[in-house]
């Protein structure tokens, strides 16, 4: 799977160079949405979301802005027919854009306000990589979990999308204590 990381600023941008350097399958890019949906064929789009499907912000607004109100309609439609309309933060969902496209919604938070727990950022993105792969994604654009609204500092957003990254592209063999504590001495 070819995995985009998309962000307007800067900083995130560089910090996520830093950390997937050496990630052949993860191309960075400072863009906004709309430029980059109209210069790359991607498969899937990743909204960080809230917990009811209310795409009117940030980047999730740039998201119904492209594909058009009909996108959050069929989100919302989702939640309220399978999660008793509200999903919950940290987990993922696919449903159809159109013909071509799919979205995954992750919630990064129930309703807009500041992410106090790094966890959820590292939820959000392995639950996405997660569905991705069960669904045969073959390209994906990723943005910054939590960066805008959720406030939370660049460098904490980047660590915690690349943890999650490599646990989801190298999986433990066995669960054990023993393999959790790199995690738990982290957080």
């Amino acid at each position: 799977m070819k995995i985009y990381l998309l962000d307007r600023n800067f900083r995130v941008v560089q910090f996520w160079q830093e950390y997937f350097k050496d990630c052949e399958d993860v191309e960075v890019v400072c863009d906004d949405f709309a430029k980059f949906m109209n210069s790359h064929d991607v498969e899937c789009v990743v909204s960080p979301a809230n917990s009811f499907g209310l795409m009117d912000g940030g980047y999730d607004l740039a998201i119904t802005n492209y594909f058009g109100l009909d996108l959050q309609k069929k989100v919302q439609q989702y939640i309220i027919d399978n999660l008793c309309g509200e999903q919950p933060v940290g987990t993922s969902i696919i449903v159809d854009i159109n013909e071509k496209q799919k979205l995954i919604h992750t919630p990064t938070m129930r309703t807009p306000s500041q992410i106090k727990d790094p966890l959820v950022i590292y939820s959000c993105m392995r639950t996405c990589l997660m569905v991705a792969k069960k669904n045969n994604i073959k390209s994906i654009v990723i943005p910054a979990f939590g960066g805008d609204c959720g406030n939370v500092e660049y460098f904490t957003i980047v660590e915690m999308m690349f943890k999650a990254y490599q646990q989801v592209k190298n999986p433990p063999k066995e669960i054990t204590w023993e393999n959790t504590k790199c995690f738990n001495e982290d957080f």
